[in-house]
């Protein structure tokens, strides 16, 4: 039996709080981000769980969780049709080549598919190399697109 008849692809739970923030530090610091809590990743688990057009998957093994994939299902106005948004997918450094982050895209095209999405998109930054060759290797492109970020108090936005 192979490695990847052992991996399982679940829709996460309250109880994974704790292995999807262990997978929420290790992508932040891939990515040079500030890293999560428990507390702060266990409360917006809870809402995603609840919000029906947001999916969370995570990849278990014997080891616990080694891959997540969290997605929404968005409403397109300006096109009239429906868009799956990935703002994460991660998995752990340990686990990765193994075909741990193709399965979890395949259930985000599932769900894509399941509800007639025309569009899947996601972000990787720049210098993620590693991560922007896997998506191309998946059929994905990289478009022609600024993306601005806000990043501060909206009770004190700068310019005011």
């Amino acid at each position: 039996m192979d490695s990847k008849s052992k991996i399982k692809v679940r829709e996460a739970t309250e109880e994974d709080a704790a292995g999807i923030c262990d997978l929420a530090q290790e992508l932040a610091e891939t990515v040079g981000d500030s890293p999560p809590t428990e507390d702060a990743i266990r409360a917006r688990l809870e809402e995603l769980l609840d919000e029906p057009r947001a999916r969370v998957f995570v990849v278990e093994k014997e080891v616990g969780l080694v891959g997540l994939v969290s997605f929404w299902i968005k409403p397109d106005l300006a096109h009239g049709d429906t868009v799956v948004e990935v703002p994460m997918l991660v998995v752990a450094e340990s686990h990765r080549r193994a075909g741990v982050g193709k399965l979890l895209m395949e259930e985000v095209r599932s769900v894509a598919s399941d509800n007639d999405a025309s569009q899947i998109e996601l972000v990787a930054t720049r210098a993620n190399l590693t991560a922007r060759a896997f998506y191309r290797s998946l059929g994905f492109v990289e478009a022609d697109v600024v993306s601005l970020e806000f990043v501060g108090s909206q009770d004190d936005p700068p310019g005011e």
